[in-house]
């Protein structure tokens, strides 16, 4: 079994896998065990709070339509409703301009305060009444947490309201805001009155009240005589619906109630949005359609946020109106514990599949470990790694004799490699000047060639000659001269890029390559360099130097040599002590402006 494993492997690995297999095992059922456990409360905690708000929101609507039935039959709303109907029949032929100019126009007080105003100076029969039932109005919506109330006569005309907005004094079946929630619930009421039959409108934007969401509900009124004489309407806000709906107790960091319309519009403010939420964020939900259909459970979804949650629903239903109901909480924070768990199981079996592993690596290596070392250091031999320690512990049998045949190896190989370094250095490099050979940089500048027409890149060769030499070896002898050619050297590599080659190729001959060039008067800048900034010496040297470019001028190696060679001869002819490119027209080589400008720069 597992033949071909290493010893020093084959124990961890095999009580590695039981270790594992059995963390996993345990870690999967622990896993499953917990989520079921979690999913199971987190429903029946759901349930119970979607049951709470149901509960309450029932309680608050049925509230609001035994006021509502209240009202319709208080002898305060029915003498209002006909004392202002017979006040409206007193003020000519336009009552609602007269009405809105005093009420609304000429309020002193600001827009969302104007119920603060009593009754307008003019001794109307209407203002006389405004300012006795006025104050009782005022208090009842304070009181009862209503946003406004109407009073509106059989022929449409709203004849009284608390918050006096743009559609007090109007008609609504004739006037203006006849297309409003308002207008239609008025309608839907005026068209078959009913004593004690409660209708109600679905939030909605009501403009005259700023676009605010506004529902509305109300209800037939009728005089002593059961006669139909119009409608009592409340406004309600969004505010206490959002008070029931966004209570944080049991809901943790992210759970949240809310309502639905069935445009999939919120009917509720979402208690992690700033800003309004209630008609303008739309749930198209799994929970919302099934809530839709009739029905109450229990899923994970992903919510309008996009973001998965643990989602109860249930339909809920006031009047005539439908809405569903839901409870969320993120998927995320409801099974914080189990990620917990399982990243304490994690770590444990990690810290246990740790002290496996090193003790089946103690013991393996107690058995193998002589076999083990010397199979390494074999293989760092062949791999030419000459720094090595041999170490083996002294021993008598054949693992001995092979230790001590391996130090005589690793003896043999290391005298080998430094033969090889110092063949090497004598081929490559010059020594003299420790520049590379004129084989090196031939053979290196064919390689570069081949490389440039596979990326279509450009280089230039330089052939460089010492101006005056000869002197120097003449008037102080070869020493001199020698020394002359180090500096020389030295200052070449100063002048030239890290990947640039430079190389001597005769007694004062150099040539350096410069791969990948992208612009070619990049390299006049270096070429300046080498002329201008050559060390002192004993009799003034200057250069000589000629360069030709691949592709341009040739597409060999020796070609390449030649040409820079001939462009350099050109400069010795021409004065010395500049550089040109080789070009050639109608078989004549001639200076570049570049290099026909620099030369005249130096003379």
């Amino acid at each position: 079994m597992l033949k071909d494993l290493q010893i020093t492997k084959k124990f961890p690995l095999v009580m590695i896998s039981f270790a594992l297999l059995t963390s996993l095992a345990t870690g999967i059922i622990a896993y499953s065990k917990t989520t079921s456990s979690m999913e199971v409360t987190v429903r029946e905690n759901l349930k119970a709070l979607l049951s709470s708000r149901k509960s309450t929101l029932e309680q608050y609507f049925d509230t609001i339509i035994h006021q509502v039935r209240f009202h319709a039959k208080s002898p305060l709303i029915i003498n209002s409703l006909i004392g202002f109907s017979d006040a409206w029949k007193t003020l000519g032929s336009h009552p609602t301009k007269y009405l809105q100019q005093l009420y609304i126009h000429q309020n002193p007080y600001p827009k969302g305060r104007k119920n603060a105003f009593l009754a307008a100076p003019d001794n109307s029969q209407y203002s006389r009444l405004h300012q006795e039932i006025h104050p009782l109005f005022s208090n009842m919506i304070d009181t009862d947490s209503y946003y406004d109330l109407f009073l509106i006569n059989s022929s449409g005309d709203l004849v009284y309201s608390v918050q006096k907005e743009d559609d007090f004094a109007t008609n609504l079946l004739t006037g203006k805001w006849q297309g409003t929630t308002l207008a239609a619930l008025f309608q839907r009421i005026n068209a078959s009155p009913s004593s004690g039959k409660i209708r109600m409108a679905d939030f909605s934007p009501y403009k005259p009240s700023g676009n605010e969401p506004a529902s509305f509900i109300g209800v037939a009124v009728y005089d002593r005589e059961n006669q139909y004489i119009g409608a009592v309407i409340l406004q309600l806000p969004i505010e206490p619906i959002d008070k029931i709906m966004q209570v944080t107790a049991g809901m943790g960091e992210t759970g949240e109630t809310y309502l639905v319309g069935p445009d999939l519009l919120m009917r509720s403010n979402s208690r992690f949005f700033q800003d309004r939420s209630i008609l303008t964020t739309k749930v198209d939900t799994l929970s919302v359609r099934r809530a839709f259909k009739g029905e109450t459970g229990f899923g994970v979804i992903n919510d309008y946020r996009q973001i998965a949650v643990y989602s109860s629903f249930t339909p809920f239903s006031v009047l005539s109106i439908q809405w569903a109901m839901l409870a969320e909480i993120d998927e995320i924070e409801v099974l914080q514990p189990v990620y917990e768990m399982s990243h304490f199981l994690l770590i444990s079996g990690l810290l246990i599949t740790l002290v496996i592993f090193v003790f089946g690596y103690l013991l393996s290596s107690d058995i193998a470990k002589p076999i083990v070392a010397m199979t390494r250091m074999m293989e760092k031999l062949s791999d030419n790694d000459l720094y090595i320690n041999i170490s083996v512990d002294e021993r008598s049998d054949e693992i001995g004799r092979m230790a001590e045949a391996m130090v005589v190896f690793k003896q043999n190989a290391i005298e080998r490699e430094q033969l090889r370094k110092k063949l090497s250095e004598i081929v490559n490099l010059d020594a003299l000047t420790g520049l590379y050979t004129r084989k090196y940089a031939m053979d290196y500048l064919q390689q570069l060639i081949d490389e440039s027409h596979v990326e279509r890149t450009k280089l230039v060769l330089m052939y460089i000659d010492l101006d005056n030499f000869k002197q120097i070896n003449d008037s102080y002898g070869h020493h001199t001269g020698d020394k002359t050619l180090c500096n020389i050297a030295t200052h070449l590599r100063s002048c030239v890029r890290q990947q640039d080659i430079v190389a001597r190729i005769g007694g004062d001959e150099f040539i350096i390559i410069f791969p990948s060039i992208t612009v070619i008067e990049d390299i006049s800048p270096i070429a300046n360099a080498l002329l201008q900034n050559l060390p002192p010496q004993k009799l003034p040297i200057t250069l000589s130097i000629g360069m030709s470019v691949f592709p341009d001028d040739a597409q060999t190696a020796l070609t390449l040599l030649k040409n820079a060679d001939i462009a350099m001869y050109q400069v010795k002819k021409s004065g010395k002590n500049y550089f040109c490119f080789w070009e050639q027209t109608n078989d004549a080589i001639k200076l570049t402006a570049s290099s026909q400008s620099a030369a005249n720069n130096d003379h």
